[in-house]
């Protein structure tokens, strides 16, 4: 009988750098890096795993859950027990979870159109933000904790202030495609937005304007790529951009827009894609149900693969 391997929707990786976890249906997984050995299952959870986040510390996993139509969560997991509470619950999917680098606040935000904000000392809401019309597609604090970006199916992306969760920008007015992933660059000078449709699919990076300078906008077309996830990888001289896509590649983009290597091994689209904090290696995840995990400069380290259960 052929295995069969769950479905990988969501990867982080631990704050520590020795550990993965990825998302599939029901449970996350824990992997040790160093070893390529599935460490251990975090399950019984209702749902699809969509999106996973670490508070800055590591002992908290932030788990973005759901299923189509019937029901959805954000759940808190206890990282060293696997003990779960749940946050909120929807009658849809949860789709993107992120908790700042402060470890002041979770934002997370789903099929219902709102952006849901927490304070991690007390569990309770800070803010709730409902100025999308459309699903949520993704969330991401800025370096400093100071700004939230939100992306939407409604094709815009949004800024807000996270001392008063005003929306002091949306960028830009023009999108003709909706918007599937955020992610801050780490130098906190950049913030890249997936875009994917007919009409354009590409990445879009937003850079704040200065004294010197006005803001800037720009689209960075993707080929054959439709993207559906974004993230930074650190590099001495800036951070490099790694986009999953449903051409089964990964791509490596420069912060200039030139793709630096197009990785491919995957046999269904790829889902999710993380970098390590050090960015010494990043990570993607499929349909195919594997995970790969990839030095800096794009050579293959490792595929990590486990049998889903019932």
């Amino acid at each position: 009988m052929t295995a069969v391997l769950a479905l990988v929707t969501a990867l982080a990786f631990h704050p520590g750098g020795k550990l993965l976890v990825s998302g599939g249906y029901k449970q996350v997984l824990v992997w040790d890096l160093a070893s390529g050995k599935l460490a251990r299952r975090i399950g019984e959870l209702p749902g699809q795993v969509r999106a996973l986040a670490f508070s800055p510390d590591g002992r908290t996993l932030a788990v973005a859950l759901g299923v189509p139509g019937r029901a959805g969560a954000v759940a808190l997991v206890d990282f060293d027990t696997g003990a779960a509470t749940t946050l909120v619950e929807i009658k849809d999917e949860m789709l993107a979870v992120e908790i700042s680098s402060d470890g002041r606040f979770l934002a997370a935000g789903g099929t219902d159109s709102v952006v849901r904000v927490w304070s991690m000392a007390d569990r309770q809401p800070a803010a709730t933000l409902k100025e999308h019309t459309d699903w949520i597609s993704g969330v991401a604090f800025s370096p400093d904790s100071k700004l939230l970006a939100t992306g939407s199916a409604d094709k815009t992306v949004r800024l807000w202030d996270t001392a008063t969760w005003k929306q002091t920008l949306q960028l830009p007015q023009t999108l003709t495609e909706v918007v599937t992933g955020v992610a801050f660059a780490p130098e906190g000078d950049m913030l890249a937005y997936t875009v994917n449709g007919p009409e354009e699919r590409a990445i879009r990076v937003w850079r704040p304007g200065n004294a010197n300078a006005p803001a800037l906008t720009r689209p960075f077309d993707m080929g054959t790529c439709l993207p559906l996830a974004v993230t930074f990888e650190p590099q001495p001289t800036h951070s490099r951009m790694v986009v999953a896509c449903t051409d089964k590649t990964v791509r490596v983009v420069g912060p200039g827009g030139n793709v630096l290597n197009t990785l491919t091994g995957h046999s269904d689209w790829v889902y999710a894609v993380a970098a390590s904090p050090d960015g010494q290696r990043f990570a993607s995840g499929s349909g195919d149900g594997s995970v790969k995990v990839w030095a800096a400069a794009g050579k293959l380290l490792n595929t990590l693969t486990a049998e889903a259960q019932p």
